[in-house]
């Protein structure tokens, strides 16, 4: 025989056909993904039950801007993508590669593990939409207190687990209260935003930015070290030079840095770059 033709058939054989899902499957399933609030957590359950029927090499979810990696194998030359929906809302695609070609079976199972899907992830999606927001400075648009909170302690974990370096950054804005008492609040505001933007723009995305409250700011710059520290400094300084409603209101920042340290904890930290603004707004 033919050893391509004895090779494919070896194949075919050793290939497990995808059998329907039964009403009984289908109720279990989603009796497992239903509840599941984390996106994380549902799209790894929905994974291993695809997993059962199908091969899959490489499995991503895209929603708006963010693209989230269920399987991290290899791609393939075998994509499929697939439009998620609930109801009228968008729930992004789904995109596999698999080690073959799908047949037309194992695209109908896949349509039904994605209704399947459908509900549940929508709920995450709400769920993760008001926990950000519960997370969000209102006026700013960045992060807020109780969310560096959370943020601080993963992030000192990470500095202590694998040695990545951290920089905690303090910023506390010159001029603002003047600001507010001469020209009222809604000018204050004014700077609050345009000076939060100026942050966002002077980072990576792996860094974050946070109002602590009033005009006072912070960044977790991670990975960082203090050099790479003193060039988001200086971004920060060149772009606010840059802004005119900021140079014309005559507002200026302090700013306190400081590198994570062994045995530090967030109170640690934050006193220690509280000091170090200080003792620059003192020096102006």
């Amino acid at each position: 025989m033919d050893p391509i033709i004895w090779h494919k058939k070896q194949t075919d054989i050793s290939r497990t056909r995808a059998k329907p899902l039964g009403a009984d499957q289908r109720l279990l399933i989603l009796q497992k993904m239903q509840g599941k609030p984390e996106l994380s957590v549902l799209l790894e359950m929905f994974a291993l039950e695809v997993e059962k029927q199908i091969d899959i090499s490489r499995m991503l979810w895209r929603h708006e801007t963010t693209t989230t990696l269920i399987r991290h194998g290899q791609g393939t030359d075998n994509r499929q993508c697939f439009a998620l929906r609930y109801a009228d809302h968008s729930l992004g695609e789904i995109q596999y590669d698999t080690p073959y070609a799908l047949d037309q079976d194992e695209i109908n199972l896949l349509h039904t593990y994605h209704r399947l899907l459908a509900g549940p992830l929508f709920s995450a999606i709400e769920y993760r939409r008001i926990k950000e927001m519960a997370m969000r400075d209102h006026l700013s648009g960045l992060r807020n207190r109780s969310c560096l909170d959370q943020d601080i302690l993963h992030a000192i974990a990470m500095s202590e687990r694998r040695q990545v370096g951290l920089v905690l950054l303090l910023f506390d804005l010159d001029n603002f209260k003047q600001v507010n008492d001469k020209y009222g609040h809604l000018d204050g505001d004014n700077v609050i935003r345009r000076f939060s933007s100026i942050l966002k723009q002077s980072v990576r995305t792996s860094d974050r930015c946070y109002r602590m409250g009033g005009d006072e700011f912070v960044l977790l710059l991670q990975p960082a070290s203090e050099q790479s520290a003193r060039k988001v400094i200086h971004r920060v300084m060149t772009r606010i030079d840059q802004d005119h409603t900021l140079r014309s209101l005559d507002i200026g920042t302090s700013i306190g840095a400081t590198p994570y340290r062994r045995g530090d904890t967030p109170v640690s930290l934050l006193e220690r770059a509280d000091r170090q603004l200080y003792q620059h707004k003192r020096s102006k």
